[in-house]
């Protein structure tokens, strides 16, 4: 509302001047805006603020993008440095992907500076997921941004028995053959862990994962990544990442300090967005479906 364009603006310094590389507009042009400008921002953007105590400690705004029609945004995210770790951000994202499900999307997007480790670790907690496309700042071209994406429809990852798997598997894998090899010898081990995404209450991401032996070096704490997979009418929306980024955490709370795994070729582009490299010369054919892999790994 307009009657809040102080504490619009005081929120809006104190961000610029606590992280000045995580926003397009810097603190000398926000300083040189005059009262109507602010008052104007206060009654037409979709900005909420984070109250606790009658203090306003944490501001995001939602809004769309002109550059991606149809997208909805998070802008603008700051909370007060005494109140980190404590809800306040996390509330205000919850309210603008509240709004965005208003408007009828099911992701949520941003941007954030490369270097910010920090905002990109509380995205990453939230559920956003790097979707791999970079940008330079418009106001700064030597500023890389990363996009961020988290999924706003009813998404869930479950670890579930390797059987409720099966399906998407043979579906995506096997290419729906109903005498396909859908399942390993260790699926029932009690160490083994599988994940399910699931929508709408429907399996659309399976990842199983194994402790293994490292191909890069046998004395490295390792597990196998196997039967990654992500039903095509769901894919490029971020399920696949939020899975795998869920089984990395797991596994490293397991004591793994790296991750392996023989990556379709035609997949490779989806790991390397995630931060996976492939060994150099370890290019072959799946006995199992004689389609080209590579191994791929990735540290912990």
């Amino acid at each position: 509302m307009e009657e809040d364009w102080e504490i619009l603006r005081d929120l809006r310094l104190a961000a610029l001047r606590d992280e000045p590389d995580a926003y397009g507009m810097t603190l000398e042009v926000a300083m040189a805006n005059p009262e109507h400008r602010w008052r104007m921002m206060a009654r037409e953007y979709n900005f909420h603020v984070a109250e606790v105590d009658g203090e306003a400690v944490a501001m995001a705004s939602g809004g769309l993008n002109d550059q991606y029609p149809g997208t909805t945004w998070l802008y603008g995210m700051f909370v007060r440095p005494p109140w980190r770790g404590q809800g306040a951000g996390d509330a205000v994202v919850a309210a603008i992907a509240d709004w965005a499900r208003g408007e009828g999307s099911d992701a949520l997007y941003l941007h954030v500076t490369e270097t910010l480790s920090r905002p990109r670790a509380f995205y990453r907690r939230l559920g956003f997921v790097e979707t791999g496309a970079r940008h330079s700042m418009q106001r700064d071209p030597g500023l890389e941004l990363l996009e961020m994406r988290k999924p706003l429809s009813p998404f869930t990852i479950e670890v579930v028995a390797p059987e409720r798997l099966h399906d998407l598997r043979r579906r995506v894998l096997r290419g729906g053959r109903a005498d396909a090899k859908v399942s390993d010898v260790r699926d029932a081990e009690p160490t083994s862990l599988h994940l399910a995404g699931v929508l709408d209450g429907i399996v659309v991401v399976s990842a199983s994962f194994y402790p293994s032996t490292s191909p890069v070096d046998p004395d490295t704490p390792t597990w196998m990544l196997r039967y990654m997979a992500t039903d095509p009418s769901v894919q490029g929306r971020g399920y696949g990442a939020a899975v795998l980024t869920e089984g990395e955490r797991r596994v490293r709370e397991l004591g793994a300090a790296q991750l392996w795994a023989n990556g379709r070729d035609t997949a490779l582009g989806f790991y390397r967005r995630l931060g996976w490299r492939t060994l150099v010369g370890s290019e072959h054919l799946s006995p199992e479906t004689q389609l080209p892999h590579t191994v791929i790994t990735k540290d912990l």
